[in-house]
């Protein structure tokens, strides 16, 4: 009796999607009957009756019919609201109720159905924190934590940023490793052309073990963002920067550089995020005292928004004070989460 309730429920679920719902036609000649969600050059997030959401390659999709009406955003710009469509190969026909047909190259569509942020709709708030723990017990005892948080508002003409890690080691009860960097950015994104951008930054470094008490860096930078989508993002930014350094013994020094970032994430393998990030800065005064910070890592969802990554972060600071190693190379095995 359960199972041909639950057989009903199915039947009648498809049937009501049938009723008034988007198709995907696939090019092994299967149909998926549903709701286009969302939908950009390379994934369609279609929403099923049994499945939930799922992101299909457009490579796969043959025909695209959409029942529901959706909003069309352009290569170059333009929004159509309240549409209906029906894709072919190249192209695409869209149909409103007060409108004529009209056929568009699939080329010329960037994005169906945007997020509301892209259509100048307030801000889209997204991040991550992560937590490494590590406790070992023998001959020696040794305990790591390291913590580590981005948090990203987003709007069509501007974007906050908020960054930070904190890492502290202990051996044997004594405290071998005490670091912190927090980052501020702002970046107002150009009229003219919107993957183009100014900002201003201030980032505050501190190490112990180094005998680094702040390093202040401030200043503006230029960037352009080559690309915003699930599949990659890539930023590239850089600035003219104000370092000031407090050192606990060492004396304290303060120069004009230069900084660059570089930031890159893609998920070209399903369910993961693979993730590449440069920094550095050059010293106007002593081009050998060069700063340069990478990160390379990858993510694997788990649920609900919780994830693990490894990452490794490799840190060169030319212009560290005497016995100090300007090298640091750190490997990681972080849980977390993201939204």
């Amino acid at each position: 009796m359960m199972a041909r309730l639950c057989l009903f429920f199915i039947v009648f679920a498809s049937f009501s999607y049938a009723a008034s719902a988007d198709e995907l036609l696939m090019k092994n000649g299967s149909r998926l009957v549903g709701k286009v969600v969302s939908a950009s050059q390379s994934d369609v997030i279609f929403d099923t009756p049994f499945a939930g959401q799922i992101k299909i390659k457009q490579a796969n999709i043959d025909v695209v019919v959409t029942d529901e009406e959706v909003t069309l955003m352009m290569q170059d710009g333009k929004v159509y609201r309240r549409k209906r469509i029906e894709s072919r190969d190249d192209e695409l026909l869209v149909t409103s109720d007060d409108e004529l047909p009209v056929i568009f190259d699939v080329a010329d569509i960037k994005l169906v159905n945007p997020e509301p942020w892209m259509l100048g709709d307030g801000y889209k708030w997204f991040g991550k924190i992560n937590t490494a723990l590590a406790s070992e017990r023998g001959n020696t005892d040794t305990d790591e934590l390291d913590m580590d948080f981005e948090s990203i508002w987003r709007s069509l003409e501007d974007r906050y940023t908020m960054r930070g890690n904190w890492e502290i080691d202990a051996t044997d009860g004594t405290e071998s490793k005490n670091l912190w960097k927090l980052q501020n950015k702002y970046d107002r994104f150009s009229l003219e052309d919107a993957d183009n951008y100014y900002g201003l930054q201030m980032t505050l470094e501190h190490d112990e073990f180094a005998d680094l008490n702040l390093r202040t860096t401030t200043g503006p930078y230029i960037g352009r963002q080559y690309f915003e989508t699930q599949l990659l993002t890539l930023h590239a930014e850089v600035g003219v920067v104000h370092v000031d350094e407090d050192f606990d013994t060492a004396e304290n020094n303060h120069y004009w550089g230069s900084n660059w970032e570089v930031r890159m994430s893609t998920d070209i393998i399903p369910d993961t995020k693979f993730y590449v990030n440069a920094d550095g800065i050059v010293n106007f005064e002593d081009t050998d005292a060069l700063v340069v910070n990478t990160t390379v890592g990858i993510t694997l969802p788990i649920l609900y928004g919780f994830q693990a990554s490894a990452e490794a972060k490799f840190e060169y600071d030319g212009g560290a004070v005497k016995d100090v190693d300007d090298m640091d190379e750190t490997y990681y095995l972080k849980f977390g989460y993201g939204w």
